[in-house]
């Protein structure tokens, strides 16, 4: 089990960060039910990440073993990308400037149990994900968000870290007849915000 402790978010508690593993998904959906809406993930998903080398799925912990959140990202490419939002290769390959087959990195998933939520938690979740992209030698890291009801919970997150938005995607969930959003009380109508990040830059604090 990979475990690093260390002090995230402002509050200067201590948390430790582990690698998924079994028996932890089925407490993982739970959460990821309650940030994302349910059943947007699999556990199928989740056990593709245990062990990957190109993905990473990774649970936020107190000192207590407390599930505060996880964060969930892995290497794809800008044709990915493409698929994903229903945008045109052109359009995001404008943005890298590179062939659309080469790695890029992807943010997929990033969530805060409400009792930990305002403590920058989301921030060093990121930040750390932004750092071992840069160790791989990823220079671009795109993440998809959420718009709910024109509110993107992820927003002041994302401006900390220094992401860039690039588009809007219209209701690119809305196919996934499983999902239950919470915002619409049912099938998915919400849109989709696209942000950037040049990890080559410098990372948020």
């Amino acid at each position: 089990m990979t475990q690093k402790t260390g002090r995230f978010g402002a509050s200067g508690r201590e948390f430790c960060l582990y690698s998924l593993e079994k028996e932890d998904i089925e407490e993982t959906l739970q959460l990821m039910d309650r940030c994302v809406g349910e059943n947007l993930y699999q556990k199928e998903e989740l056990e593709q990440a245990i062990g990957s080398s190109e993905r990473a799925f990774l649970l936020l912990r107190t000192a207590e073993g407390e599930l505060a959140g996880y964060i969930y990202y892995y290497l794809t490419n800008e044709k990915q990308i493409a698929e994903d939002t229903r945008l045109t290769e052109q359009k995001i390959q404008r943005v890298c400037q590179q062939d659309t087959l080469a790695p890029v990195g992807k943010i997929q998933s990033v969530g805060i149990k409400e009792a930990f939520r305002r403590q920058g938690l989301a921030v060093g979740l990121m930040n750390y994900a932004l750092n071992q992209f840069a160790e791989k030698g990823i220079g671009e890291v795109f993440i998809i968000c959420w718009n709910a009801g024109g509110k993107v919970p992820l927003e002041r997150a994302l401006q900390e870290c220094k992401f860039v938005h690039l588009f809007s995607a219209k209701m690119i969930w809305y196919n996934k007849k499983e999902l239950y959003c919470p915002y619409c009380k049912g099938r998915c109508k919400c849109d989709a915000e696209v942000y950037f990040k040049k990890v080559k830059e410098r990372n948020c604090k």
